[in-house]
């Protein structure tokens, strides 16, 4: 690839050899006849032709967008499509970088690609992320870095490319923003246990929480206690400060009026003295869920929308807040 791309600027630079040296027989052929001097003929090399002699030879490079300097604005779209707020650090003096939005990789739903020619920059760019503290982990055989900011919110990833058939020498970085960790998108309505006053029902077997145009349902399911463990001797139950879902029961949510749900936030009241709020909700979710925890917080985005969405407690988890978020 190297020597391909040698040959190309090779090429390009006999054909203004050429010129220069028609320009100039032709200006000593003038001479002799006419005694007479003639300007010599310049011809001026613009960026958009090295653009274009390179993605001539490497076609992929083509389909990507191009920007004479670190794309920074092209990677702070695409992290706040994805709700991400933070930002990654600019790899400086980048004279030219190829960019496109990587969607049909089967091993991650999307990332953004970026592609600098140039040397090998990869110490350089670690440095500058470990100062904004990412972390970073290099793999010594192949030179690949992995870079995860604190939050988790956003991973780099970076290489240095040469003798490639379908790209010259050159930077590639990958910027993917995390799904865990972003909120979820929607109009959030709150269920707040400080009180009972959104509670429409309370028994041993049921209660029903409602606000606007959400349902939550607390059933008793297999659970070998009650709701609000709800007894003759205990008639206030765990209703507020904080409610209290006991193991094998189930919680339900519902939207009326032709929502959906997209996500949740779930604030526990996290550890207590026989067992853990976060371990006993995160337990109970599908293997699959796409969920973050960030302190005692749940944040659980759904994979698609739903009007209706059931949790089945693996432990007991206390809870000060439900905000469910409706698209």
């Amino acid at each position: 690839m190297k020597k391909k791309l040698f040959g190309a600027m090779l090429l390009l630079a006999l054909v203004l050899t050429g010129c220069k040296d028609e320009s100039s027989a032709q200006t000593e052929s003038e001479n002799r006849s006419e005694n007479s001097s003639s300007e010599i003929v310049s011809v001026e090399v613009t960026s958009e032709d090295v653009t274009s002699a390179i993605t001539e030879e490497y076609p992929l490079l083509a389909e990507m967008d191009v920007y004479d300097h670190w794309p920074s604005v092209a990677i702070e779209t695409y992290l706040r499509e994805h709700n991400v707020l933070e930002n990654v650090p600019s790899l400086p003096d980048v004279a030219k970088s190829y960019v496109e939005l990587t969607l049909d990789d089967p091993s991650f739903p999307h990332y953004l690609t970026i592609f600098i020619p140039g040397t090998d920059r990869g110490a350089e760019y670690s440095t500058i992320l470990e100062a904004v503290n990412f972390v970073v982990s290099n793999d010594e055989t192949d030179g690949y870095h992995i870079a995860l900011n604190t939050t988790e919110t956003i991973q780099v990833d970076y290489f240095y490319n040469f003798d490639d058939f379908d790209y010259p020498d050159g930077m590639f970085i990958f910027i993917e923003a995390l799904d865990k960790g972003a909120l979820p998108e929607g109009i959030a309505t709150t269920f707040d246990f400080a009180t009972e006053n959104q509670i429409t029902k309370r028994d041993a077997n049921q209660s029903i929480w409602t606000e606007a145009s959400i349902t939550m349902t607390i059933d008793k399911g297999a659970s070998t206690v009650n709701v609000g463990n709800l007894t003759p001797q205990n008639e206030t139950g765990y209703f507020t400060n904080p409610l209290r879902i006991y193991a094998a029961q189930i919680v339900t949510f519902d939207v009326q009026a032709g929502g959906q749900i997209n996500g949740f936030i779930f604030e526990t009241a996290g550890l207590w003295e026989k067992g853990d709020s976060v371990s006993a909700l995160v337990n109970s979710l599908p293997v699959d869920a796409n969920y973050s925890v960030d302190g005692d917080n749940v944040i659980l985005n759904l994979e698609a929308p739903t009007s209706t969405y059931a949790i089945t407690l693996s432990a007991q988890s206390r809870l000060n807040k439900i905000s469910v978020y409706v698209v």
